[in-house]
């Protein structure tokens, strides 16, 4: 679903919940004024809602509001899960010359180990998103025949660079603006994944000093951006 337009029923849906909820406070102030005062002080555990389903009859019309309201906001979510369970994750997901590529950057889920672990044979990667740490990192040692892995804007560390040491296959790897610094690079690098020839740095503050040694072993064909 376009953005704006699952922005559009998110907020109409908000509207309509808040219009209930207000509808509610005030049948519950027209019923006592103190209950009115009791249902706004504690309207964010739900008392309105309660207030409505106890006198059901007295607030049909703010409880459809609600539900309605709930309803339009999980329209963008559902449908999202819908277009995936029926499609796949469409252009996110390509198979090029045999390869699979996914690009998970901007992903609106959140469940990277149970679509990972359906996707084993995934050869280039794209997964710069800042809920990607070093414990979403261990999902990749499934990932065997990974070539390029792009984890530019992720909140992984040091430690996480332990756990890429370990991708049979890798070759190219993008770590713009993490929170990597040079002691891990230059761990890394020291004993890096067997098939690297190219690695990304940019916005780290990485000096070239921690990348050169590396380089310079075939400096022929591998190559950094710091």
């Amino acid at each position: 679903m376009n953005e704006v337009l699952g922005a559009g029923f998110l907020l109409a849906g908000a509207l309509l919940v808040l219009i209930g909820f207000m509808w509610l406070i005030v049948n519950g102030w027209k019923t006592r004024r103190w209950l009115g005062v009791l249902l706004a002080l504690t309207a964010y555990l739900g008392t309105p809602l309660i207030f409505g389903l106890i006198r059901f009859r007295q607030n049909k019309r703010p409880l459809i509001a609600v539900i309605a309201g709930v309803l339009l906001g999980t329209v963008p979510i559902a449908t999202g899960h819908a277009y995936e369970f029926v499609f796949g994750i469409g252009e996110r997901e390509r198979v090029i010359d045999g390869q699979r590529h996914l690009t998970l950057t901007g992903w609106d889920r959140n469940d990277y180990e149970g679509f990972l672990s359906r996707k084993k044979d995934t050869v280039v990667l794209e997964m710069g998103n800042p809920d990607v740490t070093d414990e979403t990192l261990h999902l990749l040692s499934q990932l065997t025949q990974l070539k390029e892995l792009t984890l530019n804007d992720t909140m992984i560390t040091d430690a996480g660079l332990e756990t890429l040491k370990k991708l049979p296959a890798l070759e190219s790897l993008r770590l713009a603006r993490t929170k990597i610094t040079k002691e891990g690079v230059t761990t890394l690098l020291a004993d890096p994944p067997p098939k690297l020839l190219e690695i990304d740095v940019s916005g780290n503050s990485i000096p070239a000093s921690a990348l050169r040694k590396w380089k310079n072993v075939d400096s022929e064909h591998r190559r950094y951006v710091n």
